[in-house]
This record gives C-alpha cells, structure tokens and sequence, in this order.
C-alpha cells in the first residue's frame, strides 16, 4: 500500500508540476486530494472498513479527467471489495442556461491492478443553480447490466465568526439489478476550512440506509480530506 501511496504521489507532483506551466497560456487546472474514510461505503453499499482514498482530476473549459483510488488499511472488507481500486473517468458539462447545466461521461472501474471483474459505466445527469442545488442523475454498468438512479441536494450554511461554512447534503438511490433491486438514501454535513488559496482541508460525516436485508443495513462515515488546487 505505501508504494502505490508513493507513486500515486510521485505521478501527483508530475502532473501538478506540468499544470502549473500550463496553467500560465491555458485554462487547465488540476486538483490533487487525499482523503480518509472511517469506512468505505459505495451507493449505500460498505465495501472495506477504514481507507486512504487519493485522486488526481483534470479539467480544460467543460471538459475534465481524473482517476480515484482506494486501498484499505485492513484486511477485513466487505462483499463487493477487493485488495484496491482504481478508477478512470472522463466528462463534459454542459451549460444549457443560465439556472441548468447537464454532465454526461463514462468511467472505467479496475480492482486490484486489473481483473475480470472490471467493468465500465456511462452516466448523465442535470443540475440545477436554485435553492437546495438539486441533482438527478442516471448511471448504466455495460458489464453488469446494472441501472442506477440518483437524485440529490445539498446546502451552505456560512459561519462567519468560524470563517467555515457547514454543507449538507442529502441523496436518494435506486439500484437496478437483474433479480436483486434496492435503493439507499442517505444525508451527511462537511465543513471545509482554507487552508490558502489552493489548499482546503474538510471534515465530514455521513450516514447512509439500504434496504438490503442480507447486509448491514446502517452505517456511519467519518471522513478528513485536504484537497489542493492549480
């Protein structure tokens, strides 16, 4: 695990470095973050107990890339885990008008360095500039066959005395899966605090239900993240 921690730093640094140069006659911008999370915890679903959780995103105008990893920083997972994943995505927005805008991409799932088990999903969604920031979203694995429906919305409160602001959120799934439907919900609260002017370090805890009687139905995640924009 330290050694993919440490080259996913080493390609970080790279990246970071040719951005800044970029940065200066284009309009690309990179983000590096690095998270942990007590539990991890996929569309209601826990799949490892406590991991680190890095990523690298790009972004030109409307059109941005990334790639997020986690590694479990123990042995005991859940029913979907495996040793790490990595995963690979790429999108466009869209700004319809002045209040919607739609995102539509695809991302590719790999786990444990590669295996067969990887799959690749398309998905598409609108948002809206109004009270609450609501969101639906559509997601389609082409290897599972899987659909899946989300919608969203989430709030600031600012905290001036604090300089922080609190958001919350709240969300809704439904999971279409060939004889084993469920859907989730769940609502969560972060507070990011500046650290500059590229850096922010977040606090966060969510609690997510699923109506999957065969699995743990309830869970709690704890999260810190600091995320560092060029």
């Amino acid at each position: 695990m330290k050694k993919t921690i440490l080259a996913l730093a080493a390609i970080a640094a790279c990246v970071s470095a040719s951005a800044q140069d970029a940065a200066k006659t284009s309009a690309l911008a990179v983000t590096l973050d690095t998270t942990y999370v007590s539990d991890y915890v996929f569309r209601g679903q826990k799949v490892a107990d406590a991991s680190i959780q890095p990523s690298v995103e790009a972004s030109y105008g409307d059109f941005y890339a990334g790639i997020w990893y986690s590694d479990a920083l123990s042995n005991k997972v859940g029913p979907l885990a495996f040793d790490s994943e990595a995963d690979l995505y790429a999108g466009y927005n869209l700004a319809i008008n002045e209040t919607f805008s739609a995102d539509f991409g695809v991302t590719r799932y790999t786990y444990s360095g590669g295996s067969q088990s990887d799959t690749t999903e398309a998905f598409g969604g609108i948002k809206a500039d109004v009270l609450l920031s609501p969101s639906a979203y559509y997601y389609y694995d082409f290897d599972l066959e899987t659909s899946t429906y989300v919608l969203s919305v989430g709030h600031s409160v600012p905290v001036a005395k604090l300089g922080v602001s609190v958001d919350f959120s709240g969300s809704f799934g439904y999971v279409q899966i060939p004889g084993a439907d469920y859907s989730y919900w769940g609502v969560g609260a972060a507070v990011p605090y500046k650290l500059s002017d590229t850096a922010t370090l977040t606090g966060a805890v969510n609690y997510t239900h699923n109506d999957i009687s065969s699995l743990i139905q309830d869970q709690v995640v704890f999260s810190v993240g600091l995320s560092v924009g060029f």
